[in-house]
Order: structure tokens, then C-alpha cells, then sequence
């Protein structure tokens, strides 16, 4: 299974007072429809200090009994495996059995590029003016896209995620309309790079660079990034 990291320096002086930093693995469903994406992981770094984010390319989906509403936190209550190449595993159905509701994999082919997991809702679930349901693509056990959830909704979700950070005093699956976030820095992992470096300067600029073992002090020597990457 492949493992990425990031390892996160904070040099900003102006982000005192117990700052987060929060990575988002936004799906491209995250800027259509009723989908949002979450503050997935999230720390706390104080100034001059590192921390190292790392996580497994593993999918899920879960659920909740709660809608899509952007800056609450979303919370599981219940949650299945997922695997995009797998014939058992890369579609869950939704449905409401003797009041509750109930997650469970089903049978799908797989897409051929192996990139996609598919939800699909039955009639039962209740509307949400009657019964708020939410489901969400996790990756590696906590929510990246949350999807709204009623009656025969069918949806998927393409995982090609893109990785952004954002310093500031977001609470970890805090859902966020991304488009919002105009200050929210992309990191790219192309090419096959696994590991990334990233520092926040003391007037707030990022500056990044390829691998986890970097001196941070020497990443301060790069160009700053643009906003947004």
C-alpha cells in the first residue's frame, strides 16, 4: 500500500495561539453538486516547530446520520472498506432497514482505470426534511468528500485527489466549500513523489520541496509559492 507524508514546518510569527494546519484531499465531485470536502487531517504546530502528516492510500466510505452542512464537523456512524479494484469493494449501498440506516458493500465492476468508487441510495433512506443522512469517501479512516445522501441519489467519487494545507484554526472534518478557500496552498505529489516539505514562513508565505527529510532552514532558501500553488 502506498504511504505519503508531509512534513510541516511553522516559522510564522503572526500564527500564535495554538495555530492548525489542516490538509485537504479534495475530490474533483468536491466542487460540483452538494459534495464539500473536510479539513481531513489536522494539528496544531507551534511556532518553530515540525510536524510530519503521513497516510496509506486506503479508501472507505462511511456514513451519518447528519446532512451536509459546510463549516460543521462531520462525524461517522458507520463505515466500510473500499477498494476501487475490487469487484466486491468499489460500491456501497445505503439503505434504511427498521429504523436505522445501514452501509454495505455490493457487487460492481470495477472502472478499468481502477479510479473510481461508486454510492448508490435507496428508496427507503428518508429525505432530509424528514431524516438528514450524509455519506462520505474516506481515505485512510477519515472523511475526505462528504455526499449528500436521499432516496435512489446515485453518486461516486473519482479519486484523484489534490492535497492542499491551509494555517488557520480549522477543526479537524470541519466541512469546507473549497472555492472559499482562496489562501489554501496545493501540493502537488507528480511524478511519483511520496514525500513533501513544506514551510510556513514568518510572513506567511509556503515554500515546499520533494522529500521528508529536508532541512527546513534550507527550504526557506526556495522561491516562495504562489497562492494556490
Amino acid at each position: 500500500m502506498t504511504t505519503y507524508s508531509m512534513s510541516v514546518t511553522n516559522y510564522s510569527e503572526l500564527a500564535h495561539g495554538s495555530p492548525k494546519f489542516s490538509i485537504v484531499a479534495e475530490l474533483p465531485e468536491a466542487r460540483s453538486g452538494g459534495a464539500l470536502s473536510t479539513a481531513w487531517l489536522s494539528q496544531v504546530i507551534h511556532p518553530g516547530n515540525t510536524y510530519v502528516f503521513s497516510w496509506n492510500m486506503a479508501w472507505g466510505f462511511a456514513w451519518s446520520a447528519s446532512a451536509v452542512l459546510k463549516d460543521y464537523q462531520w462525524t461517522a456512524h458507520g463505515s466500510v472498506d473500499a477498494d476501487p479494484a475490487s469487484g466486491t469493494l468499489c460500491a456501497a449501498e445505503f439503505d434504511y432497514v427498521e429504523g436505522d440506516f445501514l452501509l454495505r458493500s455490493v457487487a460492481h465492476t470495477p472502472d478499468p482505470a481502477h479510479d473510481k468508487l461508486w454510492i448508490s441510495n435507496t428508496g427507503a433512506v428518508p429525505p432530509p426534511s424528514v431524516q438528514p443522512s450524509s455519506l462520505a469517501i474516506t481515505l485512510d479512516g477519515e472523511p475526505a468528500c462528504v455526499l449528500e445522501a436521499g432516496p435512489n441519489l446515485n453518486e461516486h467519487g473519482t479519486l484523484h485527489p489534490r492535497f492542499y494545507i491551509i494555517a488557520g484554526q480549522l477543526k479537524k472534518a470541519q466541512m469546507l466549500d473549497m472555492a472559499q478557500y482562496t489562501n489554501a496552498q496545493l501540493i502537488s505529489y507528480d511524478h511519483g513523489v511520496q514525500a513533501k516539505t513544506v514551510v510556513l514562513d514568518d510572513r506567511n508565505n509556503w515554500h515546499i520541496a520533494d522529500g521528508e527529510g529536508v532541512d527546513p532552514k534550507a527550504v526557506l532558501n526556495t522561491p516562495p509559492m504562489p497562492v494556490g500553488g
